[in-house]
This record gives C-alpha cells, sequence and structure tokens, in this order.
C-alpha cells in the first residue's frame, strides 16, 4: 500500500518567509484572495537574507551583496546582519523602493512544491501571509466558475520561471565548483574594545579574485558564451555592497538606542 501522503506536493527543507503552506485549490480556496494592507513587507522584515536567482545578479549587485551560503553554496541576497532585522525594510513594513526588489520577495506568497514521481511541481501559497484573506478579497485566487484569475495566471507564470531560474542557478553554482572558483570569505569590523582584533560579523563564499584572473582565456570565453561571466562580475561587484549593510546597520542600531537623560 502506497501512503497517501507520499503522493502530496512538499516542501522540504526550511524556506525563508514561508510558514503555513498549502497546494492552491480551487475548491478548498474559492473565496480566498489577497487584499492590499498598510504594512505590505511586515513578512520581510524579520529576514536578513533571501535566496537569489542568477538572472538577477546583474539587477541586485547595485543593492545588496550576492553571496554563497551553506554546503550546497545557495546564492542569496544580504539584506542585513542579524537574524530579526532587514535594514531594507522599515518598522512600519514599507521596502526602500530605491533599491531592487528581489525575484523571491516578488513571488511571495506564492511558491512551488516538488511532486512525487518526477511530477510537474505544484503552485502553493502561503495562507499566514497577512495580506491573504479567507473572502471578499480585492483579488480573488479564483473567479465565479472556479478558474483562475488573471491575478492568479500571471502568479503561476511567475512561480514557473522562478523555478526554472532557480534550476538554471543549481547548474551555475556546480560550474563554479567545479572550476574551484569559491573559496571561504569574512566581513570584519573594528573592535574599539580590542583595535588589535577586529569582529567577524559574516562569513561565506565568494569567488576568488585570483583564482578568477588565473583562468585561461579559453575558459573565459567559454564563461561569456554561457552567461556565467556576467553572475560571476555582478557577484564580485556586489561584494563592494557590505559597506551600505554595515552602515544601515549601524545607523539603525543608533535609532534604536534608547535617549540618555
Amino acid at each position: 500500500m502506497v501512503d497517501a501522503a507520499a503522493n502530496e506536493p512538499r516542501l522540504t527543507g526550511t524556506v525563508p518567509l514561508y510558514k503555513n503552506v498549502e497546494p492552491l485549490n480551487r475548491q478548498k480556496h474559492a473565496k480566498y484572495g489577497v487584499n492590499t494592507v498598510t504594512q505590505p513587507f511586515n513578512f520581510l522584515k524579520d529576514w536578513h537574507f533571501v535566496p537569489a536567482i542568477s538572472a538577477e545578479f546583474p539587477l541586485a549587485c547595485g543593492s545588496y551583496p550576492i553571496i554563497f551560503l551553506g554546503e550546497k553554496k545557495m546564492p542569496i541576497l544580504v539584506m542585513g546582519l542579524r537574524q530579526g532585522s532587514n535594514v531594507f525594510v522599515s518598522a512600519d513594513g514599507q521596502f526602500d523602493s530605491e533599491h531592487y526588489m528581489p525575484a523571491y520577495v516578488r513571488r511571495y506568497p506564492f511558491v512551488s512544491a516538488a511532486n512525487p514521481n518526477d511530477q510537474p511541481s505544484t503552485v502553493c501559497v502561503d495562507l499566514d501571509a497577512e495580506f491573504v484573506v479567507t473572502e471578499n478579497s480585492e483579488r480573488p485566487f479564483f473567479d465565479a466558475n472556479g478558474e483562475p484569475t488573471e491575478y492568479t495566471r500571471q502568479a503561476i507564470d511567475f512561480v514557473s520561471a522562478f523555478e526554472n531560474d532557480a534550476r538554471a542557478t543549481e547548474a551555475f553554482v556546480e560550474r563554479l565548483v567545479a572550476l574551484d572558483l569559491l573559496e571561504k570569505k569574512d566581513v570584519k569590523v573594528s573592535n574599539p574594545d580590542d583595535p588589535e582584533n577586529p569582529v567577524t560579523v559574516a562569513e561565506y563564499f565568494g569567488v576568488s579574485s585570483e583564482k578568477f584572473d588565473a583562468l585561461p582565456a579559453a575558459k573565459l570565453k567559454e564563461l561569456q558564451s554561457n552567461g556565467d561571466l556576467a553572475h560571476i562580475i555582478s557577484h564580485m561587484i556586489s561584494l563592494q555592497r557590505w559597506d551600505r549593510i554595515l552602515r544601515r546597520t549601524s545607523n539603525l542600531a543608533a535609532a534604536q538606542a534608547p535617549v540618555q537623560a
């Protein structure tokens, strides 16, 4: 006998931002939809990073450090130094519109979940998203006939495109690893209590400038042809954005410090 649960779509591991994910269902969610809220990015303000796709590196590199984390070297966009503090989202849930909006954030509250037996992924929705409502929505998921609305169709298309980009990103990382271009890096800040021993505030993997510069011309031409070169250069440029993260973190701490009497 096959366990019924084995046939259900699944999300594996910890998925940043998402809490209560269910497959989108035209019967169960017939009256569901989304409403405008006064603090639209509350869901993001406690996350100091989000996963990135390689296609957005050239757009994101002007706003955030793009780094690689963990055993799988997952690329992420750094949006703060500490868990629970996104320095691009204000206390009242507004996003700093002068900076690039990550694709991962634009996808929320939708997400894809893998199906067993290599079946197509299922589109899911986070029912705990503040702007998802159970009835009388401004933008319903389904129309009166139970068909996806234009809003939902656009969301499904975006989720599908993101999934394709995520697979391309995994392949990109595999090529970086095969070329042995990634090395451990860190970010240090001065320690006022011990000036000779700065404090490490971040550790990650990044492309080694020395290894990149040592690549033969033929390999560089190959990287240019397959698009990897633009992604690598965007990543390397993005590391200059650490100064912005440090400055915003410092400014936020100063603003939150109690006023001395």
